[in-house]
């Protein structure tokens, strides 16, 4: 059975990066579809989010924003769907005028992976409350693509996985299986603290007869984020795969720390599932 693979599309720019990031997924996970997605929110969304106080001059600029944008999308999907290859996939295009929250959830949690871009402070509130959605609503696991990122069509050779013994690793290392037949190396980076002895290599990772190079991480006063960053660099890791973590129940949108510092920080591709 072939995987869906949906990729999430917002700013043109980081477009073309997120088609081929979908594309390798489905190239590392055994085959599939890629569908892109994307979303416009309509005026009465636009209103609402300015408590109706926007001049209808600048209502007018951005619906005229919101169509060139998506024109741009559009343009760039059927530019890189265009491309020759090799092995052909099916590959699709959605557009949908709605609040981003719905079709995000829908779409994604019918798919076996989403392909998104990672969040920035210039992000605007739509576009942080797809992504929010495609992290903690869709329950499946989530491909986080840094802008730009220049090998987005290579990563899976060196992969890093970062563990600690609990349901959340489990949960994001389970999807990932389908993507590691292909890799040269795997790391498992595990954080100790205080000089306690390594953890064992985890049961899902032997029962699946995953070779693993083990890389302890001691858990010091800084943000352990940075120091996890800096291993998987060490260890010239292309992909991480790690869980992704929230303080509380109720306001899912608060992270924990090492799930902000990388949202924050990684400029790697980051295979996240919460």
């Amino acid at each position: 059975m072939p995987n869906v693979i949906l990729v999430v599309l917002w700013r043109p720019e980081a477009a073309d990066t997120l088609l081929r990031a979908g594309e390798r997924l489905a190239e590392l996970s055994g085959g599939g579809a890629v569908g892109a997605l994307a979303v416009q929110p309509p005026p009465t969304f636009e209103i609402y989010m300015a408590d109706g106080n926007i001049p209808e001059e600048v209502l007018a600029r951005m619906r005229a924003d919101g169509r060139e944008r998506i024109a741009r999308l559009r343009a760039a999907f059927e530019r890189w769907a265009a491309e020759a290859r090799a092995a052909p996939f099916p590959a699709h295009w959605a557009f949908l005028e709605a609040n981003p929250l719905d079709p995000v959830r829908d779409r994604g949690s019918r798919a076996d992976f989403v392909v998104i871009s990672r969040p920035s402070a210039g992000h605007g509130w739509a576009e942080r409350q797809a992504f929010e959605t495609a992290l903690f609503r869709t329950e499946r696991p989530l491909l986080v693509v840094p802008p730009d990122h220049p090998a987005a069509a290579t990563f899976g050779r060196r992969v890093g996985i970062a563990w600690r013994d609990d349901g959340r690793a489990a949960k994001a290392v389970l999807p990932a299986l389908r993507c590691l037949a292909g890799a040269e190396r795997v790391a498992l980076l595990c954080g100790v603290r205080g000089g306690a002895a390594p953890p064992a290599v985890p049961a899902i990772l032997r029962e699946h007869e995953v070779q693993v190079e083990q890389h302890v991480l001691p858990i010091g006063p800084g943000p352990f984020g940075q120091a996890l960053l800096a291993a998987a660099h060490a260890f010239g890791a292309d992909l991480l795969v790690m869980g992704a973590y929230a303080h509380s129940p109720l306001r899912e949108m608060i992270l924990g720390g090492v799930t902000r510092w990388m949202l924050a920080h990684a400029d790697l591709p980051l295979l996240m599932r919460h």
